[in-house]
Protein backbone atom coordinates (compact mmCIF):
# COMPACT_ATOMS: atom_id res chain seq x y z
CA UNK A 1 0.00 0.00 0.00
CA UNK A 2 1.70 3.34 -1.07
CA UNK A 3 1.83 5.73 1.76
CA UNK A 4 -0.72 9.01 1.77
CA UNK A 5 0.25 11.82 0.15
CA UNK A 6 0.54 14.95 2.10
CA UNK A 7 1.37 17.81 -0.48
CA UNK A 8 1.81 17.94 -3.79
CA UNK A 9 3.26 20.94 -5.73
CA UNK A 10 3.17 21.26 -9.67
CA UNK A 11 5.33 24.16 -11.25
CA UNK A 12 6.28 24.61 -15.18
CA UNK A 13 9.35 26.03 -16.51
CA UNK A 14 8.08 26.73 -19.81
CA UNK A 15 6.91 24.22 -21.00
CA UNK A 16 8.84 21.91 -19.03
CA UNK A 17 7.06 20.03 -15.77
CA UNK A 18 9.18 20.28 -12.26
CA UNK A 19 6.37 18.62 -10.06
CA UNK A 20 7.16 17.56 -6.26
CA UNK A 21 4.66 15.09 -4.31
CA UNK A 22 5.26 14.18 -0.55
CA UNK A 23 4.19 11.60 0.94
CA UNK A 24 3.50 10.81 4.98
CA UNK A 25 6.63 8.73 4.99
CA UNK A 26 9.11 11.26 4.40
CA UNK A 27 9.56 10.01 0.18
CA UNK A 28 9.39 12.42 -2.21
CA UNK A 29 8.47 11.65 -5.93
CA UNK A 30 10.26 14.34 -8.34
CA UNK A 31 8.34 14.11 -11.83
CA UNK A 32 9.91 16.57 -14.40
CA UNK A 33 10.93 16.68 -18.04
CA UNK A 34 14.73 17.43 -18.72
CA UNK A 35 14.47 18.74 -22.23
CA UNK A 36 12.13 18.67 -25.19
CA UNK A 37 13.94 15.92 -27.40
CA UNK A 38 13.16 12.18 -26.85
CA UNK A 39 14.01 11.11 -23.61
CA UNK A 40 13.76 14.31 -21.98
CA UNK A 41 10.27 13.96 -21.02
CA UNK A 42 8.09 12.40 -18.25
CA UNK A 43 11.26 11.58 -15.88
CA UNK A 44 10.80 10.26 -12.27
CA UNK A 45 13.03 9.80 -9.44
CA UNK A 46 12.18 9.23 -5.68
CA UNK A 47 14.24 11.11 -3.45
CA UNK A 48 14.44 11.70 0.11
CA UNK A 49 13.38 15.11 1.90
CA UNK A 50 17.04 15.80 2.32
CA UNK A 51 18.37 15.67 -0.81
CA UNK A 52 15.80 18.45 -2.31
CA UNK A 53 16.61 21.74 -2.91
CA UNK A 54 14.80 24.74 -0.28
CA UNK A 55 13.30 26.15 -2.96
CA UNK A 56 10.70 22.77 -3.87
CA UNK A 57 10.64 22.67 0.30
CA UNK A 58 8.92 25.42 0.49
CA UNK A 59 6.59 24.78 -2.48
CA UNK A 60 5.89 21.70 -0.96
CA UNK A 61 5.16 23.67 2.20
CA UNK A 62 3.26 26.22 0.37
CA UNK A 63 1.39 23.00 -1.29
CA UNK A 64 0.31 21.50 1.89
CA UNK A 65 -3.10 21.73 3.96
CA UNK A 66 -3.37 23.65 6.97
CA UNK A 67 -3.93 20.57 8.95
CA UNK A 68 -0.76 18.47 7.67
CA UNK A 69 1.57 22.14 7.35
CA UNK A 70 3.45 20.79 10.70
CA UNK A 71 4.26 17.14 9.56
CA UNK A 72 5.55 18.55 6.64
CA UNK A 73 7.59 20.96 8.19
CA UNK A 74 9.13 18.14 10.03
CA UNK A 75 9.34 15.75 7.59
CA UNK A 76 10.93 18.65 4.88
CA UNK A 77 13.44 19.35 8.33
CA UNK A 78 12.03 23.57 8.25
Amino acid sequence: MQPRIIAVSHKMNGDLDDDYTLYEDGSVLHEYDRHRYPGGYNLKETLEAKNITDSAKERLLNASSEEDKELVKELLGL
